[in-house]
């Protein structure tokens, strides 16, 4: 494993060096793309094709409600994982795990029910099953971010019930180069964790041949924070899980202990293109260590002790703190994958478009034992022996897909694409803390859209049918006498599945929209949309602590598919000088999935058991941008935005950890090379918790950024700097199982040059 990261230790500073040879040599190449393009306005972006929709649709051609991340929104917001990227986009927060994971959660939903895709495959991590397990990819090689608030089920499976979000990195060429030799960088660091990150992109080619390389690297110390890691700790409390002593033990008590991240990773890409198409491949190899800021609980062994522990709760907090230690995540992924394309390949289609991938995934958890002052922070603190580490919990994944789309040509007037996906993937965990078992899952799905217009009116259809089956692996019984279809189980009985192998699940979908444009400036759309979701394993199959939530964890191997049914309404006008969208949605989801808390304790940890409930998401987004003036001052805009959503089960009870409502406003600023801005959002207090939960306060952020553009010979450089969370804020994440433990990072000042060559 460290040869590995070795190797890339080498490669990357290589290739940063090959790109400051290239700069100084004046080289003539450009990169052409828009995604790199840090001067797009606002009436552009809208303008740019979305990958993740079929038909080479724009965000304002969808009925369903689209936002893409690109130019200097994108490199101005780029952070340590993909949720904290995309948490200020209207719809959109993030899971928070610290500052090596974090996922995005739309609409109030994430996990499972959110699919993170790369140009169309899924990124294969484990990063659904715990909030903890970080997405294997870096935001700063990122092109390009396309976000579908509200269900892409028809496009891409159950997993995507609650929207999806496509990564543009241009790791496999489909076009030929513009030059011999083209690419970008980055450099970077802060002060609240003394970052220190780079990245490195070349692409180039000749004739038919087109080739793409890239390279990251970033370091992290634990970050600073502006009071107490423990939430609400007034060091009164004999009860305070002893934050008082982890500050003392491992010195700075203004840095949150164990939130350093450590990340490498180096990509190859080769096509060749040719008049109506293309085929090409690529490589990634993606490493990544990072600190867990929380503490790591043992699950005790079952003895006599426990029965009286079981009769106060209250107890549990005491068990805890005399045996709770820290941990980190050593993650590795390398990716193989396989694109290709062809123009009119027969009569009746436009394009075909394939695509095939293999991830390898290896995932350890492991026990910082006999760890004190500063001790993770050494280049060497990834070497189990002279740091006593204990390598706990392992996890092995290994995922097929492939994914085959074709585009037809207008038959009366309609237009669309049908294709087909299979998925397979293989899981292991071995360790105490292996809470989910070895299992395998396959799907198939097959889908159909088309689409027809009359003048201003524009209709869209629909449909997937997907087969869904979940295995366990080594579990002792044959499949043919423990495998049940969904559909034979409608009263569910949680013990009659208690020897259940798997559960094979067929789900069916459509859905219906139309865009009608009022003129050229107004337009509105509506959605409809029936959905079904399998659950997914750790929903079935769970049983056992689950450290990430601190809880015991039961699985219900009897769970039935949920159901939803989902409407969106979009009023949208669009011009120059004021662009201005709001987004209504409801969601009605029959036997939706979720954790219950219990009163009950299994080896030191509360039960939580998997049930199903009828819910019922509401809300709406509004995100508008005004072109103030141009004067000898510059050119100024103001954007603001608004977002909300409300989520309760049909007990009346509220769901936990739902985003909370938020506003948020700015300027931004363009004079010749220079630019800036100024971003505040108010986070409100979510106090719509449920009942042995408490409420999250409400923070303030005001961030502030100005870079300036230059030229070095024939290559563009930018300097900049960002002041973030400028106010100090103590933000506590509301969606976040580390609410409690762990607040968002204290003032920050980024500073850095990228450039394009």
């Amino acid at each position: 494993m460290f040869v590995n990261r070795k190797k890339l230790s080498i490669i990357i500073p290589v290739l940063m060096g090959s790109a400051l040879f290239t700069l100084a040599s004046g080289s003539h190449a450009q990169t052409g793309d828009a995604a790199e393009n840090s001067s797009l306005h606002y009436s552009d972006v809208e303008e740019i094709v979305v990958r993740a929709l079929p038909l080479s649709r724009t965000r304002l051609q969808s009925a369903q409600p689209v936002d893409i991340m690109v130019g200097e929104t994108l490199a101005d917001r780029r952070g340590m994982t993909l949720g904290e990227t995309l948490q200020q986009q209207p719809g959109v927060q993030s899971s928070f795990y610290g500052a090596g994971s974090g996922r995005p959660i739309i609409r109030g939903l994430g996990g499972p029910r959110v699919r993170i895709l790369e140009d169309g495959l899924a990124t294969a991590d484990t990063s659904t099953q715990s909030d903890d397990h970080a997405v294997t990819v870096d935001p700063m090689l990122i092109d390009q971010i396309e976000i579908l608030r509200g269900p892409a089920t028809l496009l891409y499976g159950s997993s995507a019930s609650a929207g999806v979000v496509n990564i543009i990195d241009g790791r496999i060429p489909e076009q030929h180069a513009e030059e011999p030799l083209s690419g970008r960088f980055e450099i970077r660091g802060d002060n609240v964790a003394d970052e220190r990150s780079g990245v490195l992109r070349l692409d180039g080619g000749a004739g038919n041949i087109a080739w793409h390389l890239d390279g990251s690297w970033r370091e992290a110390d634990d970050y600073r924070i502006p009071g107490e890691a423990h939430f609400g700790d007034d060091h009164d409390d004999d009860e305070d899980h002893g934050d008082e002593d982890h500050d003392d033990e491992h010195g700075d008590s203004n840095r949150l202990f164990n939130s350093f991240v450590e990340s490498q990773s180096g990509t190859a890409g080769l096509s060749w293109i040719g008049e109506r198409g293309f085929i090409g491949g690529s490589f990634r190899a993606y490493n990544s260590e990072y600190g867990i800021p929380a503490p790591h609980f043992h699950a005790e062994e079952e003895h006599d002790e426990h029965d009286e522990d079981h009769e106060e709760e209250d107890h549990a907090d005491e068990e805890h703190s005399e045996e709770e230690e820290f941990a980190y995540i050593d993650m590795e992924q390398r990716s193989w994958d396989m694109k290709g394309g062809l123009e009119s390949p027969m009569r009746g289609i436009n394009r075909m478009t394939f695509r095939l991938g293999y991830n390898d995934y290896t995932h350890r958890e492991i026990e910082l034992a006999g760890l004190h002052e500063d001790e993770h922070a050494d280049d060497e603190h990834g070497d189990e022996e002279p740091h006593a580490h204990e390598e706990g919990t392992l996890f092995d994944v290994q995922t097929w897909q492939s994914r085959l789309s074709f585009e037809t040509a207008p038959i009366w007037g309609w237009e669309g694409a049908f294709g087909l996906q299979l998925e397979r993937e293989q899981f292991e965990a071995e360790g105490a803390e292996a809470f989910v078992p070895n299992n395998e899952s396959r799907s198939t799905g097959v889908f159909v859209l088309q689409e027809r217009q009359w003048d201003a009116f524009t209709l869209s259809l629909g449909a997937r049918f997907e087969n869904t089956r979940v295995s366990l692996r080594d579990h002792g019984h044959e499949d043919d006498h423990d495998d049940h279809e969904d559909e034979d189980h409608e009263d569910e009985d949680h013990d009659a599945f208690a020897d259940v192998d798997s559960r094979t699940f067929r789900n069916v979908s459509a859905s219906i929209g139309g865009i009608y444009e009022f003129n050229d400036t107004w337009q509105t759309s509506v959605n409809f949309s029936r959905v079904q979701r399998a659950p997914s394993q750790t929903e079935l199959f769970a049983d056992g602590p689950h450290l990430a939530t601190f809880t015991y964890e039961e699985g219900n191997a009897g769970l039935r598919k949920e159901t939803a049914k989902a409407w969106d309404l979009t009023l949208h006008r669009h011009s120059d000088i004021f662009d201005f969208e709001v987004s209504v949605f409801r969601k009605d989801v029959a036997d939706f999935i979720y954790l219950a808390t219990t009163d009950e304790v299994e080896l030191g940890f509360p039960v939580r058991e998997t049930e199903q409930q009828d819910a019922e998401f509401t809300g709406m987004e509004v995100q508008g941008v005004w072109q103030l003036f141009t004067n000898d001052w510059g050119h100024f805009d103001v954007h603001l935005g608004y977002d909300r959503v409300n989520a309760e089960l049909a007990d009346n009870s509220y769901l936990p950890r739902i985003s909370p409502e938020r506003v948020s406003g700015g300027v931004d600023w363009h004079l010749g090379g220079w630019r800036g801005g100024l971003d505040v959002y108010r986070m409100m207090e979510q106090d719509k918790v449920p009942a042995l939960e408490t409420a999250t306060p409400g923070y303030t952020m005001v961030n502030l950024r100005v870079a300036y553009e230059f030229d070095v010979g024939s290559s563009t450089m930018e300097a900049f700097i960002q002041g973030r969370n400028l106010g100090n804020e103590d933000a506590r994440v509301a969606t976040s199982y580390l609410r409690d433990f762990a607040p968002l990072p204290g003032r920050n000042v980024i500073v850095g040059v990228r450039g394009r060559f």
